[in-house]
């Protein structure tokens, strides 16, 4: 990658930062676009465009979003939301259940993609199917294994947070379709490091948070929903935005908005500042990112498999199931990434799942990589 990229991150003068799987350093455009926003509030609205402006501001964020994701009608199809949760939560209460309607999860997710489906199981009488994972991969054929008549819903993370495991939406999404159901994704550990094509892949629903691999700040992300599929829904996690004429504040006979939109509650600067962030990566490119953290995570893999002390926790044979996550085991892996946060120059990265998982970006370097690397290799033999 560029070297001028390292310019727009502070991080890299106080820190050596490889823990973009836990949250990711806004570059200096989205804190600078942030830090207006902060300082305009000091003055009420005096500085703030018209709530209609704002209002059609929301297109234009949509058009970007809709590049990263190669959506077919970003402004059907996309709607602004605070993180990843809300976003499956506002699809999980707008799907019309009927009683037997089979949730397929696994046991590799993330606790958000999980507990919103557990819950609506409860409340719907709906039946949860669980799959279980070899050796930190999920097979295609066990889910298909698992796919009936009944199935309303498979809920799936395309990059698994824990090991880095990255499904092939593309072909369970096939799966999922040939058997009447949908698939809902979420997106937050692929998402600004991993190309995906939400038309190529054929999913039905996406969520996000923006403040990890998108680099986006706290509380800002989004939801795709199929232009095709959203009329059908009817939401109840709404505002005012929600509404078929939202700028007419004066009528009380709620009508939901088209596609989409009906998922918008309210206007915002998270919308806003989560696009900034977004252009910075594709004017970066996005396959220029995907293969620039693949060559670190090269680096990282070698070095594990040298080392007799490592042993990987990520499946990596299959380059399909890359991401830019690797966890690997080693002696006292908790205790040496307390550790590696108190040298002079702090080491950041996350413990997982009894290992140490390590998750660089488009400014982080070979060094960088190497240095972390012989550092817990170091700390390990102590």
């Amino acid at each position: 990658m560029r070297a001028e990229l390292r310019n727009f991150f502070p991080v890299v003068n106080k820190a050596i930062y490889l823990n973009h799987a836990a949250i990711g350093p806004s570059p200096k455009p989205v804190t600078d676009e942030s830090q207006k926003w902060v300082h305009h509030k000091s003055y009420g609205d005096m500085y703030f465009s018209p709530l209609s402006q704002m209002y059609e501001d929301l297109n234009l964020d949509r058009d970007i979003l809709g590049k990263l994701i190669n959506a077919r009608s970003p402004r059907d199809e996309i709607s602004f939301k605070y993180n990843t949760s809300y976003g499956l939560a506002a699809i999980a209460e707008a799907i019309p259940w009927e009683k037997g309607d089979t949730i397929i999860l696994n046991y590799l997710e993330y606790t958000s993609n999980s507990y919103t489906y557990q819950a609506l199981a409860r409340k719907f009488d709906l039946k949860v199917k669980t799959i279980p994972h070899i050796n930190g991969v999920l097979p295609l054929d066990k889910f298909e294994a698992a796919l009936d008549q009944t199935t309303r819903l498979v809920a799936i993370s395309h990059v698994q947070f824990s090991n880095g495991f990255r499904t092939d939406l593309e072909a369970l999404a096939s799966l999922v379709h040939e058997g009447g159901g949908e698939i809902i994704v979420d997106g937050i550990q692929s998402l600004g490091a991993i190309p995906l094509d939400v038309q190529k892949s054929n999913i039905d629903y996406l969520a996000a948070g923006g403040y990890k691999w998108l680099l986006a700040p706290l509380g800002t992300g989004f939801l795709y929903v199929r232009k095709d599929l959203a009329e059908s829904l009817q939401p109840s996690l709404i505002g005012s935005m929600s509404d078929a004429t939202p700028m007419n504040l004066s009528h009380h006979h709620y009508v939901p908005g088209p596609a989409a939109k009906r998922f918008q509650a309210s206007l915002g600067p998270n919308a806003y500042l989560l696009a900034v962030a977004v252009k910075f990566l594709l004017d970066i490119g996005i396959n220029n990112i995907f293969n620039h953290i693949l060559s670190l995570t090269d680096i990282i893999i070698e070095f594990i498999r040298d080392n007799s002390n490592f042993e990987l926790n990520s499946p990596v044979e299959d380059i399909k199931n890359r991401s830019g996550i690797i966890n690997f085991k080693c002696p006292n892996a908790e205790e040496i990434v307390v550790r590696l946060r108190k040298l002079e120059k702090p080491i950041a990265v996350s413990y997982r799942e009894k290992g140490i998982r390590i998750s660089p970006h488009c400014y982080n370097t070979e060094e960088e990589v190497r240095t972390c690397l012989e550092t817990i290799a170091q700390l390990s033999s102590q």
